[in-house]
């Protein structure tokens, strides 16, 4: 298999659909087929992306291992959530205010991943601790003080997907491209969709968020908070198994994708905030025509992982703007 195409294809497809996730979310409860392929979605883009996230970290060692983290997560947290909050406040009129410790948008993926690779210091010595950390989630949900401040909720929620990741290693991935797993996960998936579509509620959709306690989500899928997440965890990892096994593992036209996927991440919002005061959005919504949402969100992946985007984007994703910042002010001082 080569490894390195198989990753980025998924990374590639996975960031199609958080941009896609995302400019449905304005029309869910209008269409059953809408709200299945929303909940669909959910169940393994996030859990998926985090999982390769986790297989590609390793544990901290080093206070250059600590300078990473900080320049390329912490900084492009503060970055953009300062961004987001001027862009929705100033551009929209939206009653935001700008809050270090409450991620806002898509910026909680940022300060999750720093704290996970924290985390991995206590959980990194054996596979036994990806049930632990399952353990943890399901009783921390019935804490109210863990929720959005720190993004708190959702990365203990979504810590087993980085921990599993992070306890694979290659060839388990390499199995999962043999033709008895990809039959396999072709029949679960068809049967994964239709049970969605036959029982599911759109309503579910903040249990696969993870972002808030139990007693804050007024929908439950089973009477107890905990088995609730429960089944929402066996339908996740089943979601990620198929999607795994079926992602292609040999060069595609939009494997190049994989490699730029945080630049898409990090700017998609701003397009589809302004959609949402477009007439095309308002069309969309009176027509029915939701099957625009699928090129729409093509044609935003497509352009913020232009080469040009990321050229002028890069610094700030990267955490490059203090050595850009750096060189600037030496050629004034000389």
């Amino acid at each position: 298999m080569n490894r390195s195409a198989y990753f980025d294809n998924a990374k590639a497809i996975l960031i199609y659909l958080v941009v896609l996730g995302h400019l449905m979310s304005g029309y869910l409860k209008e269409n059953q087929y809408i709200d299945t392929l929303y909940l669909v979605i959910y169940l393994f883009h996030m859990p998926a992306f985090i999982l390769i996230s986790g297989h590609f970290s390793r544990t901290i060692k080093s206070k250059e291992d600590l300078k990473k983290i900080g320049k390329t997560l912490l900084l492009p947290y503060i970055i953009f959530q300062l961004l987001y909050t001027l862009y929705y406040k100033n551009v929209f009129g939206d009653s935001v205010v700008f809050e270090i410790f409450e991620p806002r948008y898509a910026m909680w993926f940022l300060l999750s991943m720093a704290i996970w690779k924290f985390l991995l210091w206590a959980f990194s010595g054996h596979k036994v601790m990806v049930l632990v950390s399952i353990a943890l989630s399901l009783l921390i949900g019935y804490i109210s003080e863990v929720n959005e401040w720190l993004s708190l909720a959702r990365t203990f929620f979504f810590f087993p997907f980085f921990l599993l990741g992070y306890h694979l290693n290659r060839e388990n991935f390499v199995k999962l491209k043999n033709k008895w797993n990809m039959g396999t996960a072709y029949i679960i998936g068809i049967v994964l969709v239709v049970l969605v579509y036959q029982f599911g509620d759109v309503r579910w959709k903040e249990w696969f968020f993870g972002r808030i306690p139990y007693e804050d989500i007024s929908y439950g899928i089973v009477e107890s908070g905990a088995l609730s997440r429960l089944v929402v965890y066996g339908m996740m990892f089943i979601a990620t198994y198929i999607f795994l096994s079926l992602v292609p593992k040999n060069q595609q036209g939009y494997t190049d994708i994989g490699g730029k996927t945080l630049a898409v991440y990090l700017l998609h919002l701003f397009i589809v905030r302004a959609f949402k005061e477009t007439t095309i959005y308002e069309w969309i919504e009176e027509t029915g025509n939701y099957i625009a949402l699928f090129g729409i969100a093509f044609f935003i992946v497509y352009i913020l992982s232009s080469k040009w985007v990321w050229k002028i984007t890069s610094p700030f994703i990267t955490g490059n703007i203090i050595n850009l910042s750096k060189r600037f002010v030496a050629r004034i001082l000389v």
